[in-house]
């Protein structure tokens, strides 16, 4: 357990992204916040979002502060995808780049245990520290409109502690799912990041080639739409209103199939990462 917190540790500060990012986003949070506190009697704004054609923001129901509550969400949840694509996209590629990989291998930490840390740290920690963003910007929300709003409006709008909890509650079960959902890319990411330098800019690549080659040879977009639904299924997550049954829509057949296809790909990226 010691060594598993250590390797997690060393990956944050190998990749301050991880954390600086949120901490951004909450200074910049804190910043807005003293601009409205101390122009409170000279500031006013009015939000107004129309249906277009039919067409509605992509973000979910939000059990705290409605759409307030509901744009926090989104982008604590667009946080943890960036720091996922760009933490994975790096994660064993910096090893061989910065030739600190035949330093891990004199360590006694086996490839196939610094793997797992590092899906952790891409599936675990991420979405944790995305958390912690949410629930700043929760509070934060909560003390100002204990300062400008009537008890009867904030009963209302669902601004409470027990509110801040059930909307936290409410991200980490969506992350969950998003986990679970990005697993299968984050093995492959991680096999190919060993590959060559631009692991993402290949992946694209790839999928593009595959849609366009299925399509020419079956005169069919299935492939090419099975693999959208795969690909943009996290994403898909973050804008549901019910992100397991978003999950689950895909069918446990393909989510079963997508499991086992991702303990296939880590074994590869152990056997890649050992340098037989």
């Amino acid at each position: 357990m010691k060594q598993s917190y250590t390797l997690i540790k060393n990956e944050l500060l190998e990749h301050k992204i991880i954390i600086r990012l949120p901490l951004f986003l909450a200074l910049f949070t804190m910043v807005v916040v003293v601009l409205v506190l101390s122009n409170i009697n000279n500031f006013s704004f009015n939000i107004q979002m129309n249906d277009i054609d039919g067409w509605q923001p992509p973000i979910t129901a939000s059990s705290f502060a409605g759409v307030v509550g509901s744009v926090s969400l989104f982008i604590a949840g667009i946080v943890s995808l960036l720091s996922f694509f760009t933490y994975s996209a790096r994660a064993l590629a910096k090893e061989r780049k910065e030739g600190s990989l035949a330093f891990w291998h004199s360590m006694p930490v086996s490839d196939s245990k610094a793997i797992t840390i590092k899906l952790l740290v891409a599936l675990v920690v991420i979405p944790l520290f995305s958390s912690l963003l949410l629930l700043f910007v929760d509070i934060t929300v909560w003390i100002v409109a204990m300062w400008v709003m009537p008890a009867d409006m904030l009963v209302e709008n669902s601004l409470s502690l027990v509110a801040i909890g059930l909307h936290w509650g409410q991200f980490i079960s969506m992350m969950a799912a998003m986990s679970l959902a990005l697993l299968p890319i984050a093995c492959v990411i991680f096999c190919a990041s060993q590959l060559t330098e631009h692991p993402l800019l290949v992946l694209f690549v790839a999928i593009t080639l595959v849609k366009f080659i299925s399509y020419m040879l079956f005169d069919s977009m299935a492939i090419g739409t099975w693999l959208n639904k795969v690909s943009n299924l996290a994403f898909n997550i973050l804008t549901s209103n019910h992100p397991w049954q978003t999950l689950t829509s895909v069918g446990m057949v393909i989510l079963l199939g997508l499991l086992v296809l991702s303990v296939g790909i880590f074994k590869t990226s152990v056997h890649l990462r050992s340098g037989d």
